[in-house]
């Protein structure tokens, strides 16, 4: 059995596909918080509820991997 590393361009790829969706679970966060407002329907907050759950715990796990591979991001909201 052989193993291969990751030469430059994959590890490249990685890390900008990683900071993409740290982006995008970051912008999705912040449409989900700004619904909460525009959301009377008890259906639809629960729905809202889950959601932003299910997004945090991925916003955790990429987080998680981004640490483990000495990736540094900044994280803040787009106005």
């Amino acid at each position: 059995m052989r193993f291969f590393e990751k030469n430059a361009a994959e590890e490249s790829a990685e890390k900008r596909q990683l900071l993409e969706d740290i982006d995008f679970v970051t912008e999705r966060l912040k449409h989900i918080r700004e619904s909460y407002d525009m959301t009377a329907e008890p259906e639809l907050v629960d729905a809202l509820i889950y959601e932003e759950m299910a997004m945090r715990s991925r916003f955790d796990y990429l987080i998680r991997v981004a640490k483990e591979n000495n990736i540094k991001c900044r994280i803040g909201m787009r106005n």
